[in-house]
């Protein structure tokens, strides 16, 4: 059976029974207190069930009333926003009607109703349907808890307070006007997100609240409490606390905070500068530099150290604080510190009292003790500062032992100190060494001044006390005085200002520098002087130049600089030693001298190296030169005279070269420089010769500069390459061996001519490191043929040319030795080539290195035999194995009997010695015949090949081979 309230599923049961269902649920509905409506927004007709006229206060009101009928029925305060609802809605704006009002009951009573209705759009017509309820009981007690609410904000308000709410869920946050001042934002309650409220919060403080926040879900704390920065509208900041209680729901999910604000900012600020003040204080106690103490007044314990305390006394606060002094025995006598202790009870403080104590090292020490009573948590406490005066205690002893000392130094000094008074210059007290320097004894001086005694003159003493008050004092002064006998002296005075018992006076210390002066003057001249021949040098011949040089400019005037080197001076220190080679140059200097006008000078550069520097010279440039280059050839001619040394009769002859002045520079440096540069092409021209400088030399030496920098380049670079001549027996038409002739590839200027470059390389002495190069490079190019085939080690030899400066290192021998073993090569394969300009040099050393070389099986051929005067001399004693005949005889020696007759007679000794002789700069066929004639069947030259690079080389040889 279905219930009574159900409707049956058997619709045969009658069309009615639906309506007596609604009967009854309006039944239901009236005795609910609600009443059922519906309001016909364009016809402006409101019809309700007859229980709904009840909440009206009527007993028997109509099914249907027009809209007026229905708002005379609403109390006249509500009326206007009742009837503007609902003319909004019949303008058809929403599809709700929501409407709280009043009505006056027939007793005169107040009735809050509520009406809530939803649209029902049908067939055009816009109703509203819906119910109708008493909420007057909801409302006296919203108005109670509202008025309550305000009570709690005025009382929050009182306390300075604000209170919020934040609902979780939905993130709505509500604060009173207080709260929402204190945080800085809006003016009245503020009705909004959780994040905007807080948005005015520190950054740095966020993450505490969150923290905060964190521990009250998980936990860990019962309540929220975070204290924080707000920054305000204007820009300042205050400092917030708030506190909350958390609220879960049901299910036991976070729902709701609530919680006040207080403004805080004072109490922080205080909090925070008690912490200030407490680390201040913390601090000064503790960083201190003088030891203190806390201990307690009625026992003494120790409460408290610092740490300078420890540093000075040794003990740590661990061995210390709760321990009195007596047990740790810090005192050194115990009857001081009972009367100290009893001082103190009677003034109640001590001030710099001096007491002795022990530190845990046993050590005493002494130190100005002060102490004063405080109060601490109402316990009577004694801090005491101790001040460890040990060390000035020292120095005041030491002090009165070092006045002793300065006084026995006062009357010792070696120098002259006195002490006058400042404003009269009486003398005080002087020392001994005022009567060693002015011959005045202490009674005599004391109470006289300097000018009474007339020891330095009264301008100069007034000049001391001009700087006195300029610079407060005088230091190192030099002035000129003299003894009481009139002797004058040199004297350096140094003056202090000093106070003496209340009057201003002056200590002066003098010097007798008359000596140093001296010194000073014989050392400035050597400064500027050659100490062997007494001549200026270069110093002061440059400071002469500049002085010249301006000097001429101004009146017009020229000037000449004649640079001298002596021709071979070297040859008379070796031969007959340094004493004979100094005495010539002090009779150069006498010779020169006396040559010269009284305003020209005569300068020593070093060595062997003299200037004449010609001064006030007038006339055109012709006549000037003129002059000069008589000048220059008086002094050759005399200097050039012949000398007696020890029964040495020697000529030295000079080289002069010659710079006019303003001409050839202006400059000391510039016409030194091309001085000496004239002086170069006068020695090239064959010494005992006078140059003029010219442009064209200061382009030639230039350029020569410029060639020196670029081969130092060229090795670096691996510019520099070999080329191989061939060298031919004749008779078989084989190539028995080659010369090695070093080449040159600018890379700009392509292939330089070793005669533009082999003497540079000997002069500026990088043939030493070139020569190494080729000596490595031919070993390689030897090892490198003999490794594919193309020479026999038996019957073929590199010849390699050797420099007189490479042949003189002291390690040529072992060079030579380690570059063939390195190599890999038989040193019989390798041919040195040497000139008589290597034999004459020291003949001993050169046999000595060649025997040494030849032991190793190195062999030996002496290159351009026949052009040197002294090639037969040497040649019996020399370890050679081959004679080059060289080219300048080969070329003319068909057209010259006199050539032809010294390859004649060269071959002719070759052969007696046991020699071979090979033939250079063979060219042509009549040549090789004649030479073939005579006897010689090797040769060399552009009749076979030229010089060849490797490559080429090593094709003809293999275009030779069987």
């Amino acid at each position: 059976m279905s219930p009574p309230d159900v409707i049956p599923d058997d619709a045969s049961k009658g069309a009615a029974k639906p309506w007596q269902y609604a009967a009854r649920l309006l039944s239901v509905l009236d005795a609910a207190g609600l009443g059922i409506w519906s309001w016909d927004a364009r016809r402006k007709t409101v019809q309700w069930a007859l229980g709904t006229g009840r909440l009206f206060g009527l007993k028997e009101a109509p099914s249907e009333m027009t809209q007026s009928d229905y708002l005379v029925l609403v109390a006249a305060e509500d009326r206007p926003h009742v009837e503007a609802a609902m003319d909004s809605l019949v303008e058809g704006n929403g599809s709700r009607l929501n409407i709280r009002h009043r009505v006056h009951w027939p007793d005169a009573s107040e009735r809050w109703l509520e009406l809530d209705g939803q649209l029902q759009d049908s067939n055009g017509t816009r109703l509203f349907v819906g119910l109708i309820r008493d909420i007057t009981d909801q409302h006296a007690q919203a108005l109670a808890l509202e008025d309550s609410q305000e009570r709690l904000e005025l009382a929050l308000a009182s306390a300075d307070l604000g209170n919020w709410e934040w609902h979780i869920p939905s993130d709505r946050l509500y604060a009173s006007t207080r709260a929402s001042e204190l945080q800085g934002l809006i003016q009245g309650p503020f009705n909004g997100s959780f994040r905007e409220f807080f948005r005015s919060v520190a950054a740095a403080d966020r993450q505490a609240m969150r923290a905060a926040y964190s521990d009250l879900l998980a936990g860990r704390r019962q309540s929220y409490q975070a204290t924080y920065q707000a920054v305000q509208s204007d820009g300042t900041t205050r400092q917030l606390e708030s506190t909350a209680k958390l609220y879960l729901d049901d299910q036991g999910a976070p729902l709701r905070m609530a919680g006040i604000i207080i403004d805080a900012t004072d109490r922080v600020l205080r909090e925070q500068h008690l912490a200030a003040s407490e680390a201040k204080f913390s601090a000064l106690f503790q960083g201190s530099p003088d030891p203190i103490s806390l201990s307690r007044l009625r026992d003494g314990v120790f409460m408290e150290i610092n740490p300078s305390f420890s540093v000075v006394f040794g003990w740590e606060p661990s061995d210390i604080i709760g321990r009195s002094a007596l047990e740790i025995g810090i005192w050194k006598d115990e009857y001081q510190r009972q009367a100290l202790y009893e001082q103190l009870m009677q003034d109640q403080r001590l001030d710099n009292a001096e007491a002795q104590f022990r530190t845990k090292a046993n050590q005493t020490l002494t130190c100005a003790v002060s102490s004063r009573i405080i109060r601490i948590d109402q316990r009577l406490c004694i801090v005491t500062t101790f001040r460890d005066i040990t060390k000035r205690q020292q120095a005041e002893a030491a002090l009165k032992a070092s006045e002793a000392k300065f006084a026995r130094a006062f009357h010792s000094s070696p120098d002259a100190i006195i002490i006058s008074e400042r404003s009269t210059g009486r003398f005080i007290e002087v020392n001994e060494g005022f009567y060693r320097l002015s011959g005045y004894r202490q009674e005599e001086a004391l109470g006289k001044t300097s000018i009474e005694l007339g020891v330095w003159p009264g301008d100069q003493r007034q000049e001391i006390h001009e700087q006195l008050e300029r610079e407060g004092r005088v230091t190192n002064w030099e002035m000129v005085g003299q003894d009481r006998y009139g002797r004058p002296k040199n004297i350096e005075v140094s003056v202090e200002p000093i106070e003496l018992n209340g009057v201003e006076c002056l200590l002066l210390s003098a010097r007798d520098i008359s000596q140093l002066k001296a010194a000073h003057a014989q050392i400035h001249h050597l400064a500027y002087h050659d100490p062997l021949t007494n001549l200026p040098n270069r110093t002061l011949l440059t400071d002469r130049l500049n002085q010249q040089a301006a000097l001429h400019k101004r009146h017009n005037l020229r000037g000449a600089l004649l640079f001298l080197d002596l021709d071979h001076f070297k040859h008379i220190n070796d031969s007959l030693g340094h004493p004979v080679g100094d005495a010539v140059l002090k009779m150069i200097t006498a010779r020169l001298e006396a040559s010269v006008r009284q305003e020209d000078t005569v300068a020593r550069l070093g060595g062997d190296e003299f200037v004449v520097l010609l001064t006030g010279l007038s006339g055109r440039r012709s006549e000037v030169t003129r002059h000069v280059r008589q000048v220059a050839e008086k002094l050759r001619t005399l200097l050039a005279e012949p000398m007696v040394f020890e029964g040495n009769r020697l000529q030295v002859t000079p080289s002069i070269g010659i710079a006019l002045m303003p001409d050839h520079g202006e400059t000391p440096a510039d016409l030194l420089k091309r001085a000496d540069i004239a002086l170069y092409r006068a020695k090239a021209a064959g010494r005992n010769a006078i140059q003029m400088f010219r442009t064209t030399m200061q382009h030639a030496a230039s350029a020569r500069l410029q060639l020196e920098g670029e081969l130092r380049l060229a090795l670096q670079r691996q510019e520099f390459e070999l080329h191989l001549q061939a060298q031919v027996d004749a008779r078989t038409g084989g190539v028995v061996g080659a010369e090695v002739l070093l080449r040159w590839h600018h890379p700009e200027h392509g292939a330089r001519s070793p005669a533009q470059f082999i003497e540079v390389l000997e002069e500026s002495g990088l043939i030493v490191e070139v020569g190494n190069w080729v000596i490595r490079e031919a070993c390689r190019i030897a090892a490198a043929l003999l490794a594919k085939g193309l020479i026999d080690a038996d019957s073929f030899t590199l010849c390699i040319n050797i420099s007189p400066r490479q042949f003189r290192q002291n390690d040529f021998v072992e060079r030579i030795l380690d570059t063939l073993k390195l190599a890999g090569l038989a040193p019989k394969m390798i041919k040195l080539e040497i000139t008589e300009g290597i034999v004459i040099q020291n003949l001993d050393d050169t046999i000595a290195k060649m025997r040494r070389l030849c032991r190793h099986g190195v062999s030996f051929a002496m290159d351009d035999f026949g052009t040197g005067y002294s090639s037969l001399t040497y040649l019996k004693r020399l370890p050679v194995n081959l004679l080059k005949i060289d080219q300048s005889f080969v070329r003319d020696a068909l057209i010259d009997p006199n050539d032809a007759e010294i390859i004649r007679a060269i071959v002719a000794m070759a052969r007696s010695l046991g020699l071979e002789v090979i033939a250079e700069g063979v060219e042509q066929q009549a040549q090789l015949d004649l030479l073939q004639l005579q006897g010689c069947h090797l040769y060399q030259g552009y009749l076979f090949s030229r010089p060849l690079p490797l490559a080429e080389f090593s094709e003809v040889l293999r275009v030779r081979s069987p």
